[in-house]
């Protein structure tokens, strides 16, 4: 039964990745006209680091937050440097950067639909195997 709880965290940590991976990545859509603008990704921070790399705080109301703020320690933000620079300084492709939101969110509704069968499989084990 433990297993089954387990799975359901994992994929819950899958699910955020790919939420706020979509956030980013529709950002980098969003500036594919800003002159200048570098795409993000996002990467996925190890377990044993995420306890020792602590958020940035904003303790001033003057501060500005960085840029591609992420607010979960478990992410970190890169800019993508694989991306082609235009004349104008900006890297975005958005015809990548649309491939990337496509495929992050099949991953995203792969995770989803396993995590509904999780929780169907833990519903039908709480009610007794009447279902």
């Amino acid at each position: 039964m433990s297993e089954l709880f387990s799975t359901v965290g994992v994929l819950h940590r899958a699910l955020d990745y790919h939420a706020e991976r979509h956030n980013l990545l529709s950002s980098n859509v969003a500036n594919a006209d800003t002159p200048g603008f570098r795409p993000a990704e996002l990467l996925r921070v190890p377990e044993e680091h995420v306890a020792t790399n602590l958020p940035l705080a904003r303790t001033k109301e003057g501060h500005q937050r960085p840029e591609h703020a992420v607010g979960d320690p478990r992410f970190s933000v890169l800019e993508d440097e694989s991306a082609p620079v235009g004349a104008d300084g900006n890297a975005v492709a958005v015809d990548r950067e649309m491939a990337k939101v496509s495929a992050n969110n099949l991953r995203y509704e792969g995770a989803a639909r396993l995590v509904k069968a999780k929780l169907a499989m833990i519903r039908y084990v709480a009610g007794g195997a009447q279902g």
